[in-house]
């Protein structure tokens, strides 16, 4: 499999609040995060480099996760430790009070084996026939979407667009979505919502399906469509592809 990723702090940002990971480990196992942090002042950039620190700290040792119960615990223990620490540091720190961060990833184990988990509003797409997103938005208009009271046209303009009802270190509890992923993908995609947000679904699938372009490229072509739409917010791709020729 081939896996790029990259982050950017868009045009508007003072600073970016996103951090991303991605590699293999001497297990072989693949794992792949955005975080987008969330907070003032510089809280955001540190509560989504805990989470990150902690995941590639725990993924360097890890290589029993062999069926879907141990890498449910193994996910869960991690996000609930970086949870922890976040929610720590944030309740005993004016500075940092208020602070957190979104997190979504796809762990694969095997050719048959992929996983992918998330809380908040960053996301997991994977392209099958066409490009699908597979993760939910944990997110006060994606509730609204849900109840049918706004179309998903609506949730882009609303007010409260970016009030998110998960995320880690927020309270000292987290939810995590954690879903097995159909292994008849050509690639998987995650992104913060300062790409999915600003780059309609049909022009990520034609950059993501196009079998002229390198991982590498089609990263940084996402970024590039995500600033030329206004750069409003920091933008993060990871992208891995299965070695097989695209029609």
């Amino acid at each position: 499999m081939k896996a790029y990723g990259a982050s950017d702090i868009g045009l508007k940002r003072e600073q970016n609040e996103d951090h991303i990971y991605y590699a293999y480990n001497e297990a072989h196992y693949f794992l792949g995060l955005v975080c987008d942090g969330i907070g003032g002042q510089n809280a955001g950039d540190v509560a989504s480099k805990i989470a990150v620190d902690i995941f590639k700290h725990a993924f360097q040792h890890a290589d029993a996760l062999h069926d879907d119960e141990s890498v449910r615990k193994w996910l869960k223990k991690q996000i609930q430790t970086a949870n922890d620490e976040i929610f720590a540091i944030a309740s005993g720190s004016y500075e940092y009070k208020g602070m957190g961060t979104t997190i979504s990833g796809v762990l694969i184990t095997s050719k048959e084996s992929a996983y992918l988990f998330n809380a908040g509003d960053s996301r997991v797409y994977g392209l099958y026939d066409q490009l699908v997103l597979l993760s939910e938005d944990h997110s006060f208009v994606n509730d609204l979407i849900k109840r049918g009271e706004i179309s998903e046209e609506d949730a882009l303009t609303h007010p409260k667009r970016n009030m998110l009802t998960n995320a880690l270190g927020i309270w000292d509890d987290v939810k995590m979505d954690l879903n097995r992923i159909n292994p008849a993908y050509r690639a998987l995609m995650i992104t913060s919502d300062g790409v999915h947000d600003y780059v309609p679904l049909a022009i990520m699938q034609d950059v993501v399906a196009d079998g002229h372009l390198g991982t590498k490229e089609k990263v940084e072509r996402l970024i590039a469509l995500a600033n030329r739409a206004g750069g409003y917010d920091n933008s993060s791709v990871v992208l891995v592809e299965k070695e097989v020729p695209y029609e």
